[in-house]
């Protein structure tokens, strides 16, 4: 088995792994990219008025990809907290995750024992952020012009989210889901 970042004690995860670190990083990267752009527009309001259009659009694509990163955060700092046979913390029980992407569990089942709080994190984000792409997609079919731009903006920043969680993983060592 090859070495691993992180180790289980009592059900609960210690340290953070390369997996977490990774994602992190990534989508922290793209939050700092955004705000120092709408900051710049923020402290000069003649540009800001003539750029509110790319404006508007940074910030909604930055509340997709923050929404990711905290939840994230969440259930790293959660599963290192309480032990890992309570899934509450999650926005989504394994169960449902199971039942809506079976190839998941196959995954999971598979994973060595002290991989497994990595497969979990991974495949709860992958879902959170599928489920969140499916919402925001159904309510396209009935929005208006300018939520039509927000709600792709949205798009755009889960579907930049997962494409960090998949290269955090790549690198990682793990196979793609």
């Amino acid at each position: 088995m090859k070495p691993y970042s992180i180790s289980v004690a009592d059900g609960k995860v210690v340290g953070n792994s390369d997996f977490y670190l990774a994602a992190y990083d990534m989508l922290e990267q793209e939050c700092r990219r955004i705000c120092a752009f709408t900051d710049m527009l923020d402290r000069d309001p003649a540009q800001k008025k003539e750029r509110m259009a790319e404006y508007k659009c940074a910030k909604y694509r930055y509340a997709a990809v923050s929404l990711i990163q905290s939840t994230v955060v969440n259930n790293n700092r959660c599963r290192m907290l309480h032990n890992l046979e309570y899934t509450h913390y999650l926005l989504m029980p394994f169960d449902e995750i199971f039942k809506t992407c079976p190839e998941y569990l196959a995954a999971y089942e598979n994973a060595p024992a002290n991989e497994k709080p990595d497969f979990s994190l991974y495949y709860a984000m992958l879902a959170f952020a599928e489920s969140e792409r499916v919402n925001y997609t159904e309510k396209l079919k009935h929005a208006g012009d300018w939520e039509t731009v927000e709600l792709e903006e949205r798009i755009g920043g889960l579907l930049f989210s997962a494409e960090c969680l998949h290269e955090a993983w790549s690198k990682r060592g793990g196979e793609p889901a």
